[in-house]
């Protein structure tokens, strides 16, 4: 849709017939001639506005993961609540990080004795050297099938939570709809379906049952790797007896890579001990998990939302995207406020299927926490906006075969003037060429206009 604006600064009169009188010396017979109503022809700003409907979204969005396996101790916040940046969104369970760092730092340091074993005891039997070689490739099958089994495993129960996670927001969403009906039926029914979901979330037995086996599945991946520790160590006392030079910088490297791995580890623990922050302030959008939790390293925690990082996305008609560039400002109307901004960003395709409409961004400048994300807003563009132009009423512009024309006051008689228009809006039409400042426009609303036709003021 079209909206057009005009802010014409000269004074708009009607010219009375005494006044023509006065400037063209004419004398004018009331019952033989047209009447018309006038308008002088002067210099005023004028724009054009599109008018279009779209919604709020953030622009930015930041999904955030586990880094640790650990407790979940707190969430502090639910889906739709405001945050700051550093506010902590989840908390884990302190005491049980801190027995990670220790238990973390315990086997780095008992890795570490059996480098330096390796390197310094010097000959193992070749029998335990074999033996630990053949385990090591068993091991290394049975590690890579257990963390495949893993993977999936965690794939599975997270694409659960999430999908129950997205049905109890869209319930959420939906009994908003009914809030204004809260004795209804329906609305009755949506309050059971956000609590049977909400214990879903936590107690389904699908969910309750991946996770039981991702923990054995963890627990046997644990005892491999214990076991592959062990292996590694006999296989290394077994061949320090023929260790060579290249085998002993292999030694060392794998020790500065345990080191470098342990730290990284360590880091990761201390920096959950502060919880998980946001990092810029908005809304919280989702969240992927519950108090009292056990969560794996990767699993999906919440995600948020900028509120300060706003665009209105709308869609916008093929007519009017002719007239739409980046950089053009804009009004945007949300809950009653003006929010200003500018065309950021125009994709460079239509809509899929039936709509042939190009999507288009709008920044706010000033976003606020009164923001709500998601909201149907209207928003108003401003493709043109000219000063000091001479513009005309609308209404006294005509268009034939052979383009654009007015009538002017000549001598008391109607002259039809070819004139070159530019923008247009609801009431006025800028004049490129062919009308001088001052010149009378005349027009009659109900009757067509011939040049040479002798006309009369209204």
């Amino acid at each position: 849709m079209e909206f057009l604006k005009n802010k014409k600064k000269v004074s708009v009169i009607a010219i009375l017939c005494a006044a023509a009188l006065a400037v063209g010396g004419m004398s004018m017979h009331a019952n033989a001639a047209m009447k018309v109503k006038t308008y002088v022809a002067g210099k005023g700003n004028i724009e054009k506005i599109i008018e279009v409907n779209g919604n709020v979204v953030s622009n930015e969005t930041a999904s955030y993961y586990s880094k640790i396996n650990g407790k979940i101790a707190k969430i502090n916040y639910k889906v739709g609540d405001v945050v700051k940046k550093g506010d902590v969104i989840v908390s884990y369970d302190t005491d049980e990080i801190e027995r990670m760092i220790a238990l973390t730092d315990y086997s780095y340091q008992e890795a570490i004795g059996n480098y330096d074993s390796i390197i310094q005891a010097g000959g193992r039997s070749a029998g335990l050297y074999s033996e630990a070689k053949t385990t090591l490739a068993d091991l290394d099958n049975k590690i890579a099938l257990t963390q495949q089994v893993i993977d999936i495993t965690k794939n599975n129960l997270i694409e659960k939570k999430a999908a129950l996670a997205n049905e109890g927001a869209n319930l959420q969403i939906s009994v908003i709809d009914w809030a204004d009906q809260p004795n209804s039926e329906e609305y009755e029914n949506l309050q059971k379906e956000i609590a049977s979901n909400a214990v879903a979330q936590q107690f389904a037995p699908e969910i309750v049952s991946m996770q039981e086996n991702l923990d054995a599945l963890t627990e046997q991946l644990t005892s491999y790797k214990e076991l592959k520790s062990q292996m590694i160590s006999q296989k290394a006392t077994g061949y320090a007896g023929l260790l060579t030079e290249g085998t002993k910088e292999q030694v060392e490297a794998a020790k500065a890579s345990n080191e470098i791995s342990t730290q990284n580890t360590i880091d990761r623990y201390e920096e959950a001990l502060g919880g998980i922050k946001a990092e810029f302030n908005g809304v919280i959008t989702s969240i992927g998990v519950s108090e009292n939790e056990t969560v794996g390293d990767g699993s999906f925690l919440f995600t948020i939302e900028s509120s300060e990082d706003v665009v209105v996305k709308v869609n916008v008609n093929k007519y009017d995207i002719v007239d739409m560039e980046e950089g053009q400002q804009a009004v945007a109307s949300i809950k009653n406020k003006d929010y200003t901004g500018k065309v950021t960003r125009i994709e460079h395709m239509t809509g899929q299927g039936e709509s042939a409409n190009v999507g288009v961004e709008i920044s706010l400048d000033q976003p606020d926490d009164s923001i709500i994300l998601g909201l149907e807003t209207k928003a108003k563009v401003t493709t043109a906006s000219l000063e000091n132009e001479i513009t005309i009423p609308l209404d006294a512009l005509g268009m034939d075969a052979e383009g654009n024309y007015v009538f002017v006051l000549n001598d008391k008689k109607a002259q039809l003037r070819r004139i070159e228009v530019g923008i247009k809006n609801d009431d006025y039409a800028q004049v490129v060429s062919g009308i001088d400042e001052n010149e009378i426009i005349i027009w009659n609303d109900e009757a067509e206009l011939s040049d040479g036709m002798d006309v009369r003021c209204e």
